[in-house]
């Protein structure tokens, strides 16, 4: 895009680009390579009947009437601007979304849009499911969100996006990992003087471990005695974490359709990682082109902590987490859409903190697993009993490596 308009999609909107990509596939679109030259590339492009369209996608930080239809503006005028430089004039589509997005609101967003911009479709997207599109018969995206969802707090949804970005949380693992048994988190385990050293045992750039260094700091959750970094105030700590980790992930009913049964999710991954030639939780420096079989997979929530040992739930439907949602990849996996939304055998979740989930995934016995801190702060939330699963980990192995780094 030229220089007036804002930078690429961030690592958030593209996974819902990737999410919208998907949806198009499997309605017998095909997206489309786009040229070269940044000022004619849009965030999506896609042709169904020999009609060529162009998506523009904005992330809202809130699903708040002010933060959205500027936003949808902004969407709009991009979208008009690559469609008017390319041939044919494809059809320029806005879109925005947002961890979660208020129905009435979306509503809102959408009769503004038509009145400033009628010449332009418009899509409000979120990641409880729910999806509403107009214009240019994309209707047929549209999805009610899923049963159960809740709104998270204004509290919680404004500490999640600064200080527990995604690679922020990969970095307290690191300090955690020490007086963590490496059976629970595949973690490089050190002591770090610095931002420096912090960056080259988590795999990134010093100046993110030196944000992380100076957002902890300030918050005062880190200080640097003794010759090294070391996580205060735990229990404040862990409250500000287990909150902003509530935000909620895409998540999809699927249904088994080679094997159920006991074991039968587990089986899939262990012989899906067996025939894939990277480890589960290696550090891919891009993914968006990688064939299904690179993409990394694993357990989570209660099947996770089942599979790690420290099972104390039984009978919740299991979960299992993909890099992307991926047709080819679900095969693999043995998966299916198609009847789960009556009887679902386990649901599949697209996490909006990749690195700190898939970097820290434990192979056991072939198994990809969720970490143990991954575990425990997936099901804190979650109704089927989830606080005591998180208080059982928490007291076994969670509290004693917060009190050792104290």
């Amino acid at each position: 895009m030229s220089n007036h308009f804002p930078s690429p999609l961030s690592a958030n909107e593209a996974e819902f680009g990737r999410l919208l990509g998907d949806l198009l596939r499997k309605q017998g679109w095909k997206v489309l390579e786009q040229p070269g030259d940044e000022h004619l590339r849009a965030d999506l492009a896609a042709e169904r009947s020999g009609k060529n369209y162009v998506f523009e996608i904005k992330r809202a930080s809130e699903g708040r009437r002010d933060r959205v239809i500027p936003l949808l503006s902004e969407a709009a005028l991009q979208a008009a601007y690559v469609s008017n430089q390319l041939p044919g004039k494809p059809f320029p589509v806005a879109v925005v979304v947002a961890n979660y997005l208020p129905e009435p609101i979306a509503e809102q967003a959408k009769a503004s849009l038509r009145k400033l911009a009628p010449h332009v479709a418009v899509g409000l997207m979120d990641s409880e499911g729910f999806r509403s599109f107009s214009g240019f018969d994309l209707e047929f995206l549209d999805s009610e969100r899923r049963p159960g969802s809740a709104v998270p707090s204004r509290k919680l949804r404004a500490h999640a996006p600064q200080l527990f970005s995604d690679l922020n949380q990969w970095m307290l693992k690191i300090l955690l990992a020490p007086a963590v048994p490496e059976s629970y988190l595949s973690a490089p385990r050190g002591h770090y003087e610095g931002a420096s050293q912090l960056a080259a045992a988590a795999g990134v750039s010093v100046m993110s471990a030196f944000r992380f260094v100076e957002q902890f700091s300030k918050e005062g959750f880190l200080e640097q005695s003794s010759g090294r970094l070391r996580i205060v105030r735990a229990e404040e700590l862990v409250n500000r974490w287990l909150g902003a980790a509530q935000k909620r992930n895409l998540e999809v009913p699927m249904r088994m359709i080679l094997q159920r049964g006991k074991g039968a999710l587990a089986g899939a991954l262990r012989s899906y990682i067996s025939a894939s030639d990277i480890p589960p939780n290696q550090r891919l420096k891009s993914r968006n082109e990688l064939p299904s079989k690179h993409s990394r997979a694993c357990l989570g929530l209660f099947a996770a902590a089942e599979q790690l040992g420290v099972g104390f739930v039984h009978g919740a439907e299991p979960h299992v987490y993909v890099e992307r949602m991926n047709q080819e990849l679900l095969s693999l996996l043995g998966l299916s859409a198609k009847g789960a939304d009556n009887q679902a055998d386990t649901y599949v979740r697209v996490p909006v903190n990749r690195e700190s989930v898939f970097r820290g995934v434990v192979l056991k016995d072939g198994v990809p697993s969720s970490d143990i801190v991954q575990v425990w702060l997936d099901v804190s939330g979650h109704p089927s009993r989830g606080k005591e699963q998180a208080d059982l980990i928490y007291r076994r192995i969670l509290a004693p490596a917060f009190e050792a780094n104290e």
